[in-house]
């Protein structure tokens, strides 16, 4: 009997034990959830049975997902201003499993019995291989004999291959079957086979019941973002859509419940840090590297000996850093235990300034890029999303956007291209008077629009820097750029449909002749 197995028929026998001994103990379902991307904050209200304890106060019991952080559990009395949480405690009990998941259990304990027999089967069909194979060697008076032996162990070995063969495959399925089932039980109620019991200790409560309301964080929750950004530039806009795909695995499906979704878990640190301690002081000099290495890596250690908690405490600062966050409404939803779900967010209709841009020296490629300025600010998590232009998909990749403006890009238009030819080179001229080294870089850049409609075109090129008062860097440029800067060129060009615009580039650098120069990438 495998330990999967033994685990599942005790997790079921102690669910009758637990509500056979604990009828007072509540599990509830959530009424509010926020969803963050790896876990949740659930709020809980419920009605409890009150139990005596001691002369003046009175204990409630409630259940938790075995996923739950039972640190993180905040627990009022509702409506009842004279009662009053005295003291919380918990422990770790047999999870209660409910209808659904006891039925994926027993459909994962039949597929596992009949992967059983099905071994047994394969195992059979080896035996009878075993038992032909050994006919070969046994000794016939005959030729007859002989022929009908072997007609015999051929049909009844090739038999038992193709069957084993069929049975192989067969147990292949039910080993995917099974690995599904399994998923789908730890989709449902999570990898822990345990629940939290926790105890409320009240007191100035007069009924026999109360309701409390409570919150917790709980694991195995969560939500990732899926986009969809369609480019239309003849419009002159871009198509925004916001999918979130959700899930839960607290072992109950969650039915009505408000969702909510965040895109950062806010700290939970209820202190400040102390202050990383400033620390200056002389190094200890040694004259062999090796040892002076070995010696900066022990002081920098005992630097952290002295203060233990300031990696802590820088670390947990960082954190604190992260302090706002935006939380999305999406209404009343029913989210079943182990299934992932779409929640539609938002769809916008973005203006966007659509543009060309090239970078000539580095490839001929020519990518399609819109600048959006929105009214409002936005902080869209990163996730993603599936590029499309004019109705074709592109791909998918990454998107996240935080702000008001956003450059984004939407692959390459293979009708518009721009290539750079090297026209000429010239190097090493030397006069009598001038003992210099120069060199001479003549380009010309042919933009190509093959479209029917006209396009805009950024054609950008690294500008030439020099980093030596002793090497002059000079450039010719016709047309002229439209922006200049210490390390880039750009030109903004208006191309009609079907025609080509051509730009050229002179650059000539003089340098000490002696000088050892390193001309760049760009040669």
């Amino acid at each position: 009997m495998t330990d999967r197995k033994i685990s599942a028929k005790k997790c079921i026998s102690a669910v009758v034990i637990f509500l056979l001994f604990h009828p007072a103990s509540s599990w509830s379902l959530p009424r509010e959830v926020t969803l963050f991307p790896g876990s949740a904050q659930v709020s809980e209200i419920a009605k409890v049975k009150l139990l005596p304890h001691g002369t003046e106060q009175a204990k409630a019991l409630i259940i938790l997902p075995g996923q739950a952080d039972p640190d993180s559990l905040v627990v009022r009395a509702a409506n009842d201003p004279k009662t009053r949480i005295d003291d919380i405690s918990w422990r770790q009990v047999s999870r209660p499993n409910d209808e659904k998941i006891a039925s994926l259990m027993k459909q994962l304990e039949k597929l596992r019995e009949t992967r059983k027999s099905l071994q047994a089967t394969i195992r059979g069909l080896d035996t009878q291989i075993q038992f032909w194979q050994l006919q070969t060697k046994a000794k016939l008076k005959t030729m007859a004999d002989v022929y009908n032996m072997s007609a015999a162990i051929g049909k009844n070995i090739q038999k038992a291959y193709q069957d084993k063969l069929s049975r192989e495959t067969e147990l292949e399925k039910l080993d995917k079957e099974i690995k599904k089932a399994q998923d789908d039980i730890d989709r449902a109620a999570g990898t822990k086979e345990t629940a939290w019991e926790v105890t409320v200790i009240l007191s100035g409560s007069r009924g026999p019941e109360a309701t409390l309301t409570y919150t917790y964080s709980l694991a195995g929750c969560g939500w990732h973002p899926l986009y969809r950004l369609e480019a239309k530039p003849k419009d002159r806009q871009i198509t925004f859509t916001w999918e979130a795909e959700i899930w839960q695995s607290s072992g109950q499906d969650w039915n009505n419940v408000s969702i909510n979704l965040a895109t950062l878990k806010p700290p939970s640190s209820v202190s400040p840090a102390e202050l990383t301690p400033w620390i200056i002081k002389p190094r200890p000099q040694f004259r062999r590297e090796g040892v002076r290495q070995k010696s900066l890596k022990s002081a920098a250690a005992a630097d952290q000996m002295e203060a233990p908690a300031a990696a802590e405490a820088a670390f947990g600062a960082r954190e604190v850093r992260q302090t706002s966050y935006s939380i999305w409404q999406v209404g009343k939803r029913n989210v079943p235990a182990g299934t992932k779900q779409k929640v539609k967010i938002a769809e916008e209709i973005w203006f966007a300034e659509f543009t060309y841009l090239a970078r000539p020296s580095q490839s001929s490629q020519v990518f399609l890029r819109a600048k959006v300025n929105l009214p409002e600010p936005k902080d869209i998590p990163s996730g993603s999303s599936l590029y499309v232009v004019d109705g074709a998909i592109l791909g998918k990749r990454s998107f996240a956007l935080a702000g008001q403006e956003a450059v984004i890009f939407f692959g390459i238009d293979p009708l518009v291209t721009a290539r750079t030819q090297l026209i000429s080179k010239k190097s090493g001229e030397k006069t009598f008077l001038q003992d210099k080294q120069t060199y001479t870089w003549d380009w010309r850049t042919d933009i190509q629009n093959s479209r029917n409609a006209a396009v805009r075109v950024l054609v950008e090129e690294p500008n030439p820097q020099s980093r030596d008062e002793h090497i002059s860097v000079t450039g010719k440029y016709e047309p002229e750029p439209a922006e200049k800067t210490p390390s880039s060129l750009t030109w903004d060009m208006d191309i009609p449909g079907g025609q080509k615009k051509s730009l050229f580039m002179t650059v000539r650098i003089e340098a000490p002749k002696n000088m050892d120069l390193d001309l760049g990438w760009r040669q």
